[in-house]
Parts: C-alpha cells; sequence; structure tokens
C-alpha cells in the first residue's frame, strides 16, 4: 500500500509539475512569482506604514513641551 501511494504521490506532483514547453512552464513561472510575491510586498507596505505612524507618536510624546 506505501508503494502504491508514493507512486500515485509521484505520478501527481509529476504531472502537476511538468509542463508540454517551455512557453507553458515560463507562464506558469511568471504566476507563481507575480502571485508569491504580492501578499508580501502588501504585508510589507501596510508594515510600514504603521511603523512610519508609530514612529510619528513616538517622537512626538518625546519631544520636549518648549514654553
Amino acid at each position: 500500500m506505501t508503494a502504491d501511494l508514493l507512486l500515485r504521490l509521484r505520478t501527481w506532483l509529476t504531472g502537476t509539475f511538468t509542463y508540454e514547453s517551455p512557453d507553458e512552464a515560463a507562464g506558469a513561472m511568471a504566476d507563481a512569482t507575480r502571485w508569491g510575491w504580492l501578499p508580501a510586498l502588501s504585508g510589507v507596505a501596510v508594515g510600514a506604514g504603521q511603523a512610519r505612524a508609530a514612529h510619528g507618536e513616538s517622537v512626538a510624546d518625546a519631544a520636549p513641551a518648549s514654553e
């Protein structure tokens, strides 16, 4: 049973991650790159905005009151 499961898994992986032509492979790589990095870059942009706001607040709180 284990050998059959491993063979089925290997067949599925081979069919999923191989392409008939270089054009299909290039298109799939472009999609993976585009959709793989987009969420990470969005998170960086959100984090940068939050860090900027927190820094502005901490600088304002640390500034001595001049009268």
